[in-house]
């Protein structure tokens, strides 16, 4: 190829790379949470919940979807994201859940002292077991957590879980079938909570 023909192919072999990256695909976010169940302030609650950090299995937790193969192999979905760390994203789906059930503000970020201001107040710790999704089968999500009053009382130790069936294979249909069950887990998680407040002797079963 002489000279004056390289030039020529420079300019259309860099317009080609450039299209080329231009039809990557794009990244697509997920949340557990469609947010807004959460108050900003806990001007108005009933009961105040310090939600220590959420604890989640190491091999999920990553910015990117993990989803489980048939044969029980992780696959990594490059280009689907969560919209923030799994720990937020759950914390998000339970303090919704304990505002809507309870009216219980997480005063994690913001502590004061028990019953200085006169509401009860609790100390809520959660570890998710399995956050899992087989894509066209199930997601799955389990936990065990502990609640007690404070600042003297007893805790109570409990886990759930909940399957959500997936008719589809997509990473969309994996990620909806994660959420439905991350909220119901959630959802017992408040309510263990307000069988303790309400002074049932075993807050775990419902």
């Amino acid at each position: 190829m002489t000279l004056s023909l390289l030039r020529l192919a420079a300019p259309l072999l860099l317009a080609t790379a450039v299209a080329g990256c231009g039809a990557s695909t794009p990244l697509r976010y997920h949340a557990l949470s469609s947010g807004g169940g959460a108050p900003l302030a806990s001007g108005s609650a009933a009961l105040l919940v310090e939600v220590l950090p959420i604890a989640v299995p190491e091999r999920i937790n990553r910015e990117e979807v993990v989803l489980s193969g048939v044969g029980g192999q992780l696959e990594v979905r490059s280009g689907d994201r969560w919209a923030a760390p799994l720990a937020d994203e759950m914390r998000q789906l339970v303090d919704e859940s304990l505002w809507r059930q309870l009216r219980a503000a997480d005063i994690y970020a913001a502590p004061v002292a028990p019953a200085g201001n006169g509401l009860p107040q609790y100390r809520l710790a959660l570890r998710v077991e399995r956050l899992e999704a087989t894509p066209g089968r199930q997601a799955v999500a389990e936990a065990s957590w502990t609640v007690r009053r404070l600042p003297q009382g007893q805790p109570a130790i409990c886990r759930s879980g909940a399957t959500e069936p997936l008719s589809a294979s997509t990473a969309e249909a994996a990620v909806a079938g994660l959420a439905r069950a991350s909220a119901r887990l959630a959802e017992a998680v408040a309510a263990s909570l307000g069988r303790l407040h309400a002074g049932t002797d075993n807050p775990c079963e419902g």
